[in-house]
């Protein structure tokens, strides 16, 4: 284990890596096949939102708002941290980062950050952004392609304040997870 780790209260040290991007970047697909290549934990932070809460990320957003959502983001990050006991790939949400505080819970505890950068387009295909702009079958964020590279647009700063970041446009998700491990440092 490396020096990076995050060490629990009974001293037992287990590496965290934490995958970020925006919507459609492939953060759960890549991070399930991260996890898999390295023999490590998975968890989806947005998955585990939506099992506390019984209802979908986008109804969240819809029924309670979005400063109510990065609430409970952030108390379900806390949670998931305290609780890991072995090396972990934690796939954020696309705005968990953005947040200052989840940046420095992370930092804090020892947690790898990646920063997962497809093309927009790629984001956008992901995303199933239909012509003309409609909600149904498509993530609330993205159903305006121009809003959706202007939000982009705004968080890619804080999205390069990753540890690392890796360029996975045009690659396969088994490609990019194998990138990932080694600019980690994390196979031979």
């Amino acid at each position: 284990m490396s020096a990076d780790s995050q060490s629990d209260r009974h001293g037992v040290v287990c590496q965290i890596v934490a995958l970020t991007g925006f919507m459609g970047a492939g953060k759960t697909k890549i991070g399930h096949a991260l996890a898999a290549l390295l023999g490590w934990t998975f968890v989806d932070l947005d998955q585990e939102i939506e099992t506390q809460e019984k209802m979908p990320v986008r109804d969240i957003f819809r029924l309670h708002g979005e400063a109510h959502f990065r609430e409970i983001e952030a108390d379900a990050l806390r949670r998931v941290l305290a609780e890991l006991s072995s090396a972990t790939v934690i796939a954020l949400g696309g705005g968990t980062f953005m947040q200052a505080a989840n940046a420095e819970l992370l930092r804090n505890a020892g947690v790898r950050v990646v920063f997962l950068e497809p093309t927009v387009e790629e984001m956008l295909e992901r995303c199933h952004v239909p012509m003309p702009p409609s909600t149904e079958n498509t993530r609330p964020l993205a159903s305006d392609p121009e809003a959706f590279r202007a939000l982009y647009e705004r968080r890619l700063p804080q999205y390069r304040k990753a540890d690392l970041i890796v360029d996975t446009a045009g690659k396969s998700v088994e490609d990019n997870a194998q990138r990932v491990a080694a600019s980690l440092g994390l196979t031979s």
